[in-house]
């Protein structure tokens, strides 16, 4: 776990946790699910612990009383040219992904003035930093952007803390082999799976919405043997 310095938080204020939805926690991650519907806003939290945000569906959020730190990595994510206004917002687009290192700064939420629900998957990371990792920074990666998923398993980040990949297989298709480090697992469209690895080969049924924790194996392949596409959003930890 990161070490931190938390700032107070303004007298009178709600301090929530980081998501809605806690799908999964073991001693190395935690796996929610952000869901805030139009004209909602959403608490003041503390980012503790580094995370990996991805968005799902895209948002028009406005961010309200600002500290130093939030605003940086708010500003971070806009456009070349593009300002961001307390009383207009900014955009966070579909398909997006940040890695953003937890300081202990304080978030002042955001509220969605958009017309649409946003969700996103947020992955904390539990497990301490190694010393070459100390200094690890915020990363933000809008490569697929407004672009459908691609087929198969596609890396959308990588730092010296984590890899992230989505992952698309409509029915009867596999990815290919590859070694996988411990990996948190936000499943955004489930299904019915044939997992292979170096061993064995094990079936198994994940739900839309849910988090997994996956151990480190060698010749990982993923199999669609459902009848719908399945969709996944994987956080390795390095």
């Amino acid at each position: 776990m990161v070490q931190t310095n938390r700032e107070p938080a303004p007298d009178g204020v709600k301090i929530g946790p980081v998501a809605h939805h806690l799908l999964f926690e073991n001693e190395d991650i935690k796996i929610w699910q952000v869901d805030t519907p139009a004209g909602e806003t959403f608490w003041h939290h503390y980012h503790d612990l580094d995370y990996v945000l991805f968005h799902v569906t895209e948002m028009l959020g406005a961010v309200y009383h600002a500290n130093e730190e939030h605003d940086r990595v708010w500003r971070s994510r806009l456009e070349a040219g593009e300002t961001l206004d307390e009383s207009l917002g900014g955009w966070c687009y579909e398909h997006g992904v940040n890695f953003i290192p937890g300081t202990g700064f304080l978030s002042p939420g955001y509220a969605n003035v958009g017309k649409t629900r946003f969700l996103a998957a947020l992955i904390e990371v539990k497990r301490e930093r190694r010393a070459d990792q100390s200094d690890v920074g915020f990363v933000r990666s809008d490569a697929l952007v407004g672009l459908p998923p691609r087929p198969g398993t596609t890396m959308l980040l990588e730092n010296d803390r984590v890899r992230v990949f989505e992952t698309l297989l409509e029915p009867g298709e596999r990815t290919e082999p590859r070694n996988r480090l411990d990996t948190a697992v936000y499943v955004i469209d489930g299904g019915s799976l044939c997992v292979h690895n170096s061993s064995n080969a094990l079936e198994e049924a994940r739900e839309s919405t849910s988090g997994h924790w996956l151990p480190a194996t060698e010749a990982y392949v993923l199999e669609n043997v459902g009848s719908a596409a399945y969709r996944e959003i994987s956080v390795e930890l390095k």
